[in-house]
């Protein structure tokens, strides 16, 4: 009996658990008049950098970086490294 059930099984799905679904979200519908609604323009809403937008920003700030220390060889790694702090911390 038992070869049969472990014939049966298909690997991997037993430890598995459910995904579950997603709960549907229903977006908050309010009168533009009412009382505390405010709509907020679009570049006060926070959103993730892609990748190619996050390079983008970190060559531009290095860059800076190093045009403000007058192109001195020896300080690209730093301005990069600091560059990418900036970026990732959200200030530039």
């Amino acid at each position: 009996m038992a070869r049969e059930v472990a014939s049966t099984r298909i690997p991997g799905i037993e430890s598995q658990p459910p995904i579950p679904e997603p709960p549907i979200l229903k977006p908050a519908v309010s009168p533009a008049g009412a009382k505390g609604y405010i709509l907020r323009p679009l570049f006060l809403v926070p959103h993730r950098l892609t990748a190619a937008e996050r390079h983008q920003r970190i060559c531009e700030l290095a860059y800076r970086r190093a045009e403000q220390r007058g192109f001195a060889p020896g300080g690209e790694t730093e301005d990069w490294l600091e560059a990418e702090r900036e970026v990732d911390a959200g200030r530039y």
